[in-house]
């Protein structure tokens, strides 16, 4: 009798057990939304430790640890592999202006002009690329970067545009130059009584062209006209450049009620995905419609953004003694000391935080004894000094005295550092003084400050860690006894932003439980000699486990 088991039968009875062995032991793992493993993942937990792989699901990290661990457990129809590279936690920017990102997309580029020549050159061009345009708004541009290094006059720009409105704005955005045409739209004159003459430039009986801190937001406000259309368009665009940068979320500081009604409509149309710390600025509007903080998805409204004074850049920024380069000055206040003290306590008792701009060492000192005043020792409140820029010797340890926060921007250092001496003198030590800083509350959040600087936090990193601009110098770094280590760098433009609004028990790291933000780049710039870090780009940027780039 022939035998009815063959060896092809045997191999059949073999094959489908192995495979009825694999079906169960893919159906024992746990189905998630994505896998990614094979990473060398930066979780910027407490530990600062490392790891290859995460699991995540409903918009979390549900597991993160090796290679081994999370693919035994764990399947997917969504699998990342990494192939080695680096993996960091969404980028998070406590300092930035979203909406005016998303102009000056629609502007003018005039950033590393070298002269004004080269300015009114490239507004021509531009008018030539959008002739349709009833206006004309530029920025970018630095007189420190031009012979004589002095401020222009609008002459040129007159004879350039004599019907069009055309306002440009300085780098740091409290200085403009508007041609006549601009003026007149606006409609102030030189003897107008009510007109700031710290803030209009006036020869002669007549304006340079030259306009300052507020005057700078009212001649950009009346001059550009745009449709709701534009108005989305605009913030659109910022979202987008912000998740092509590795962007996930953003404090937002400066907004006027218009601007966060936007954000709010495109929230709720589930157009505006980027989270956003929106920072109302004292305006009547702002008061009497958000009257007490609120969150809707994405969008959280709960801090106030004050000013004491302007910028260093354009002599703005206010100094406990005059500036070295100009003697009879020493710099200005954005408005009066007693109405600042007012607004803090309506945020106060509103139950809004304060983040106050303040760059120059009377500023600080102003804003962190108001802050005192008012916080009445340490707190959990969360109050914040923006750029924290300038700080006497005698003001700095008052951050750890009343649990102020500093909030700073690296890039802003190496954007200074070749003319901050001329400004402030030997007090230049007083500044940019970042490991100082990290020191009073142990942690430190940076941002870009975009459209001033890059969007780009890469550069942040940069710029925090080797004090250096993008063309390496100085060669041997600017006052590195402030620099921060990589770690630290890292931390302040991830954990450290989520902390400094309440949020780094749900994002900031990649942790279980967390929210599935990470970014992927094309080089691992925690490792990466010094040179090849500013050339970094991000390759890939998701939010909630979704890819945003």
């Amino acid at each position: 009798m022939k035998n009815p088991f063959t060896l092809k039968s045997a191999r059949y009875i073999v094959a489908t057990a192995i495979f009825s062995l694999l079906i169960y032991s893919c159906s024992m793992k746990q189905l998630v939304d994505l896998i990614g493993y094979n990473g060398t993942i930066y979780t910027v937990d407490s530990t600062f430790s490392q790891a290859e792989a995460f699991a995540v699901d409903d918009g979390k990290f549900l597991a993160v640890g090796n290679n081994k661990s999370i693919l035994a457990a764990y399947r997917s129809r969504h699998m990342i592999d990494f192939k080695g590279g680096a993996v960091y936690p969404g980028f998070n920017d406590a300092h930035c202006h979203l909406f005016e990102m998303g102009k000056d997309l629609w502007y003018c580029d005039l950033r590393g002009s070298k002269s004004f020549d080269e300015v009114i050159e490239r507004l021509q061009k531009f008018y030539k690329q959008h002739p349709d345009r009833k206006f004309i708004i530029g920025s970018g541009w630095d007189q420190g970067l031009w012979p004589g290094k002095k401020f222009p006059t609008n002459e040129k720009l007159n004879a350039a545009f004599p019907d069009i409105p055309v306002v440009i704005s300085r780098i740091d955005f409290h200085a403009v130059v508007a041609n006549q045409a601009a003026i007149d739209e606006v409609g102030i004159k030189p003897n107008d009584v009510n007109l700031n003459l710290n803030e209009a430039q006036i020869v002669k009986g007549k304006f340079t062209g030259i306009f300052m801190e507020n005057l700078c937001v009212e001649f950009k406000d009346k001059v550009a006209k745009y449709s709701r259309k534009d108005l989305e368009e605009i913030m659109l665009n910022a979202q987008k450049e912000c998740f092509k940068n590795g962007l996930t979320s953003v404090c937002d500081a400066e907004d006027e009620y218009p601007t966060i009604m936007l954000m709010d409509s495109l929230v709720k149309k589930k157009q505006l995905t980027l989270k956003i710390d929106a920072w109302p600025l004292p305006t009547d509007e702002n008061f009497k419609n958000i009257t007490k903080p609120f969150k809707h998805n994405n969008l959280t409204v709960g801090t106030f953004k004050l000013y004491r004074d302007g910028a260093l850049g354009s002599r703005g920024a206010l100094l406990l003694a005059p500036y070295s380069d100009d003697p009879g000055n020493s710099g200005m206040e954005y408005y009066p000391l007693a109405d600042y003290i007012k607004y803090c306590k309506w945020c106060y008792e509103h139950g809004f935080r304060v983040a106050t701009h303040c760059i120059g060492d009377k500023a600080n000192r102003q804003a962190l004894d108001v802050y005192a005043s008012i916080l009445k020792g340490k707190n959990n409140l969360g109050w914040r000094i923006e750029h924290a820029q300038i700080i006497d010797d005698e003001d700095i340890n008052k951050f750890k005295e009343y649990s102020i926060i500093p909030s700073v921007q690296p890039t802003h250092c190496t954007s200074d550092m070749m003319w901050a001496k001329e400004r402030l003198g030997n007090r230049v030590k007083e500044g940019y003084r970042y490991q100082d800083l990290l020191n009073q509350l142990g942690w430190l959040p940076a941002g870009t400050d975009f459209p001033v600087e890059s969007v780009n936090p890469i550069y942040t990193f940069f710029a925090a860690v080797y004090r250096k601009n993008l063309d390496f110098k100085p060669a041997e770094g600017f006052q590195m006894e402030n620099s921060l280590t990589r770690e630290e760098a890292l931390s302040s433009m991830t954990i450290w932003g989520a902390k400094s609004t309440f949020e780094d028990k749900v994002k900031g790291s990649i942790e279980s439980g967390k929210e599935a933000d990470f970014v992927t780049t094309d080089r691992d710039f925690m490792k990466v000699p010094e040179k090849q870090v500013p050339a970094t780009k991000v390759t890939g940027t998701w939010l909630n486990g979704k890819k945003v780039f």
